[in-house]
């Protein structure tokens, strides 16, 4: 229905679009559609106090359909300083993704401006080279979630490895006629850490992240979302991949994601 969203409600459920799609299987929801809407189920989980996401680790079991899928939360761990939320996204009785996600409590006020932090400068800005959108994979695939972001590769080129910096941004809301919040715009967007960093061609290989571990420092403030990706993969197929995130003021988070990689032929 429509490409205004990547997902709709219809009551309580959640229901995706063509725009949740990703590009390795038609009928298949894009590893960012599936990170933003358990992060979107954990947000919406209350907790005893101020609370945010310190660590969000998302597990891809199956493969996840594009279709309505049921949602749900567990607390595991409650406390005044840590809270432990699993949220379960299920296929009628078949478990096909789950996220558990570590709650740190807020307020703590600490000054840390007098001790030194490790040094994370800022990409390029969004725009810096002149093409608003400066990597466009569009052209190599299928309709669906890659669609409705924009990218703007600052640094570096299209399978071109490392330096790879590009900034990103969701076009459409992730829920119809809902605000998109950082974090859910976080999980989403952070998903691009293995492709943006990759070095193999999209036309020859398959490279596919089963997992995607994000340690947050903060909650991002600007729409844009850079990723300073690396990719690594080794002749068994198996690959890792990592990135700073940023927002438009800084560094904002950590991810890593492992990679499942094949020729396509193989595929």
């Amino acid at each position: 229905m429509g490409d205004d969203a990547i997902f709709y409600l219809d009551g309580d459920t959640v229901v995706p679009t063509l725009n949740a799609q990703g590009p390795w299987d038609p009928g298949v929801q894009h590893g960012g559609a599936v990170a933003g809407l358990l992060a979107r189920a954990v947000e919406q989980v209350p907790t005893p106090v101020p609370m945010r996401v310190a660590r969000f680790t998302l597990d891809m079991l199956r493969r996840v359909p594009v279709k309505p899928l049921a949602i749900t939360t567990e607390v595991l761990r409650t406390g005044k300083r840590i809270q432990a939320v699993r949220a379960e996204l299920c296929d009628g009785d078949q478990l096909v993704a789950s996220a558990v996600s570590v709650l740190v409590r807020t307020g703590a006020g600490i000054d840390v401006s007098p001790y030194r932090q490790p040094d994370a400068p800022l990409p390029p800005p969004p725009g810096s080279t002149g093409r608003p959108v400066g990597l466009a994979p569009r052209a190599q695939m299928p309709e669906g979630f890659p669609h409705v972001v924009e990218f703007d590769r600052v640094v570096g080129g299209l399978s071109g490895g490392t330096p790879s910096k590009t900034w990103v941004r969701l076009a459409v809301p992730f829920v119809r006629d809902e605000e998109t919040t950082p974090l859910v715009r976080l999980m989403a967007l952070s998903d691009f850490t293995s492709g943006l960093g990759s070095f193999l061609p999209f036309d020859r290989y398959v490279s596919i992240n089963p997992d995607l571990t994000i340690h947050v420092l903060r909650y991002p403030t600007s729409e844009h979302i850079g990723i300073d990706a690396e990719t690594w993969v080794d002749a068994d197929g198996i690959g890792q991949s990592r990135a700073r995130l940023y927002d438009e003021t800084g560094l904002c988070a950590l991810g890593s994601a492992s990679l499942f990689v094949e020729t396509r032929g193989n595929y």
